[in-house]
């Protein structure tokens, strides 16, 4: 096909990027809306949205890049392993998205609008669901931090101290998320562990 694999690399790497900013809408939007609206909204964020901010701040010639000729107030945007990029542009979609929708159907009000005296829990569903989807998670992290780490060094360096920094963090915050719930509600769930 004449593309080189630094390419099909690019490419998937990028496709994974468009894929997350979509998905964190779906976290928000959970159980909320319908199918064709899921479709529709995925199919915006991830062909039109995300590649519009990605090329905005990661390329050369993006008006907020760092490596443009005349960055944006002579700096420009550095971003490391889509912490703005993907996360904002998924997490002020969702935002706008939760908005539009209002809240939960039976959580802050009843059937017949009067509000409710608490709001009404929703427990998970699975718990070894939850804590193979935050392993899954976990496990995309390398992805994402080790490989962004090519824009900053070539050695193995710096990629392997983002593996080690990957690692420590997430475990440090399941430890931190667990004990924090034994305090506040005497109960050690590791369905709130992975949930943070």
């Amino acid at each position: 096909m004449g593309l080189e694999v630094e390419a099909f690399s690019f490419w998937l790497f990028q496709f994974a990027f468009a894929a997350t900013s979509a998905t964190i809408v779906a976290g928000a939007l959970a159980e909320r809306c319908q199918m064709t609206a899921y479709f529709c909204y995925s199919a915006f964020v991830s062909g039109f949205l995300y590649p519009v901010i990605a090329h905005a701040v990661w390329s050369e010639r993006g008006w907020l890049g760092a490596k443009n000729a005349d960055p944006l107030f002579g700096v420009g945007m550095i971003d490391f392993a889509g912490s703005a990029v993907v996360h904002m542009t998924g997490g002020l979609t969702a935002v706008i998205a939760v908005k539009i929708l209002g809240a939960r159907k039976g959580r802050f009000f009843d059937d017949r609008g009067k509000k409710l005296p608490e709001p009404k829990e929703f427990l998970g569903h699975s718990s070894a669901l939850q804590t193979l989807g935050g392993f899954i998670l976990w496990f995309g992290w390398y992805g994402f931090n080790i490989g962004s780490t090519i824009n900053i060094s070539t050695g193995v360096d710096v990629a392997s101290l983002a593996g080690v920094n990957t690692t420590l963090s997430a475990a440090a915050g399941g430890v931190a998320s667990l004990i924090a719930n034994m305090i506040l509600a005497d109960v050690p769930l590791s369905s709130r562990m992975v949930q943070l």
